[in-house]
């Protein structure tokens, strides 16, 4: 019976040791996510990547192995075009949803898209219209960080966009 209680009790603290690790590397995470907005992952309209920017589209502590990014193309973005982010879950627990947005000059919250998620297993797909970002090509015209959270608030990946 002694060796059970101690056998549960150092379960116990390995599960709380390994949940504050997960928490404080989410919050590190989320942290680097609002920091500056510097570079882009370029891709031509088939996906291809051209060059990586190595702070785009990581997959948040909470979620790694459970979903795969692929990054937005195409990337940089003409004016009045489309890009898409492709969102593969592979058992990964979501929240009933999940939603694409950025944060515009003003630091506000600006939504771009939502997506129900009905399976642990899926393939999302954002679809991102430039025009968002500025009522003309001037406004819109620069990089743009994008954010994708599930449900729960809880930030998924992150990265940036370039528009022309």
């Amino acid at each position: 019976m002694n060796n059970v209680l101690r056998f549960l009790s150092f379960a116990i603290i390995l599960l709380i040791g390994s949940s504050c690790n997960n928490n404080d590397a989410q919050r590190k995470f989320e942290a680097e996510a609002y920091g500056p907005v510097t570079g882009f992952t370029e891709t031509d309209n088939q996906q291809n990547i051209i060059s990586k920017d190595d702070d785009d589209w990581r997959i948040s502590p909470i979620y790694a192995g459970l979903i795969d990014i692929e990054p937005v193309f195409p990337n940089p973005l003409l004016y009045g075009s489309v890009a898409y982010l492709e969102v593969t879950l592979n058992g990964a627990p979501i929240s009933s949803f999940m939603q694409l947005g950025f944060l515009n000059y003003q630091d506000q919250w600006t939504p771009i898209q939502q997506q129900d998620v009905t399976s642990d297993f899926d393939v999302l797909t954002f679809v991102i219209d430039s025009r968002i970002f500025g009522s003309n090509a001037e406004l819109a015209r620069g990089l743009h960080r994008l954010l994708l959270f599930d449900g729960g608030q809880r930030l998924v990946t992150y990265g940036d966009i370039q528009i022309d």
